[in-house]
């Protein structure tokens, strides 16, 4: 038994290693797009670019969930081992893709319209919009599907070709970036292009593993099972709705922000890309968990969902002491490395102390939803986080009017914290409903 439970652990192990590195390489290509556009570009394509990513980011996650929902199905799929399940799963997650996908080009003049009444530019800044928007947009597909086909492959623990499609992907979009506006100078539409070139590359990688660890080809009557859908939409339904309250808190703490004036809000932005990059790592933990709560669900094996959880929590806690530690030692660096204005950077030394709180407060709501979508057993993970929602308006209408912003981040902190504190009473809930094959 010792020998088992030691293998148990270094799987989860390199597992997370492998997802937490694939994770935060995500945040490196709006990095990257900034980093090349402010070389080689004007003030107006900066700000065009980055209104953009913005737009297609705040779509993209917004149905984030066709991934995670996917993942914890893939993993309890790769137990019951039956190929003509798999396809099925990946059929109709596909096709559930490409109707949003559907969705966005069709809606895509309604979108950008709406975008732009939320986001005020001037006309230089929009010309660059417009450009790379008409071109980034048919790459909604692309986008979309990857979504699904990365989601099957991690559940299927398939790690070299995950790391393959995702950190590969962000590579090429970085190399092309600099190619096409250093080299070729083609400005914003080499950005854009190097986007859609970057995902149809991770879908081909993607498609090229599925069917090599298949094997098969599918029969056409896998996507015509009505309850399959009814599942997948039942499953995604609870995780849209999460990413809707995710999306009311962010939306609520920039506009709150922009009221304080472009310094604050500028500070609170580079405060915030150093909190996303930490809960980027949280996320590599999540999908681990996600991936061995599948399988442990999927084959009726208790003991595997008990030892994942401690393996989880200590992951977390180590972690969340780490990335504390190097934020109370290396903080001044990191905001250093985001901006080299001196207001904003003065402004973001003063509201730094906040971000030291956030690995605490986030650790487990960012960690342990991976149990509750790797068991198919959503409705907790909507319910916690709409709870956390709720205090966080809560406590923004009580200390934003005395505090200012120092009351805009204790209401951000109280959101995170609230999402671990909600999360924790569900764990019988999903212990007794996990193992349901109904579920």
């Amino acid at each position: 038994m010792p020998s088992l439970v030691s293998d148990h652990a270094r799987s989860y192990a390199r597992m997370l290693l492998s997802f937490v590195f694939a994770s935060v390489t995500q945040p490196m290509l709006g990095i990257a797009d900034t980093a090349v556009m402010g070389r080689f570009a004007d003030a107006a394509h900066i700000a065009g670019v980055g209104v953009g990513a913005v737009i297609f980011s705040t779509l993209y996650w917004l149905l984030g969930f066709l991934r995670v929902g996917v993942t914890g199905l893939s993993a309890q799929n790769h137990v019951e081992r039956s190929p003509q399940g798999a396809w099925k799963l990946l059929l109709h997650s596909c096709a559930l893709a490409l109707f949003f996908a559907g969705t966005i080009l069709l809606l895509q003049r309604p979108l950008f319209w709406a975008a732009m009444q939320i986001m005020r530019l001037e006309q230089e800044a929009v010309v660059v919009v417009v450009v790379y928007y008409d071109i980034l947009i048919w790459g909604a597909p692309l986008v979309l599907l990857n979504y699904v086909l990365l989601g099957w492959l991690m559940g299927q623990s398939l790690l070299r070709a995950a790391l393959m499609m995702q950190v590969g992907g962000n590579i090429l979009n970085i190399v092309l970036d600099v190619v096409f506006v250093g080299g070729l100078a083609w400005g914003v539409q080499g950005v854009a292009w190097a986007s859609v070139i970057a995902n149809l590359y991770s879908c081909i990688v993607g498609v090229y593993f599925i069917t090599r660890a298949l094997g098969i080809v599918p029969h056409f009557s896998c996507a015509l099972h009505i309850d399959v859908f009814v599942r997948l939409i039942r499953i995604n339904g609870h995780l849209f709705l999460r990413t809707i309250c995710l999306l009311v808190q962010t939306n609520m703490f920039m506009a709150t922000s922009s009221g304080f004036g472009t310094i604050t809000l500028s500070a609170n932005a580079v405060l915030v890309q150093i909190m996303l990059f930490f809960a980027c790592v949280y996320e590599g933990i999540a999908n681990t968990t996600s991936v061995w709560a599948g399988k442990a669900v999927a084959s009726g094996d208790r003991c595997m969902l008990q030892k994942t959880r401690y393996y989880t929590f200590y992951w977390t806690l180590g972690v969340c002491i780490g990335m504390t530690m190097l934020y109370i030692v290396f903080s001044s660096q990191m905001l250093s490395f985001f901006t080299d204005i001196a207001s904003v950077l003065s402004e973001a030394q003063h509201y730094a102390v906040w971000g030291g709180f956030f690995p605490f407060c986030a650790a487990i709501g960012l960690t342990w939803y991976g149990f509750f979508t790797g068991t198919s057993v959503t409705l907790p993970v909507f319910l916690s986080t709409l709870c956390a929602l709720c205090v966080f308006i809560l406590i923004w209408f009580v200390c934003v009017p005395h505090y200012g912003n120092n009351g805009l981040w204790i209401a951000y902190l109280t959101f995170y914290l609230g999402r671990s504190v909600f999360i924790l009473p569900w764990w019988n809930y999903l212990y007794r409903h996990g193992f349901m094959k109904d579920v």
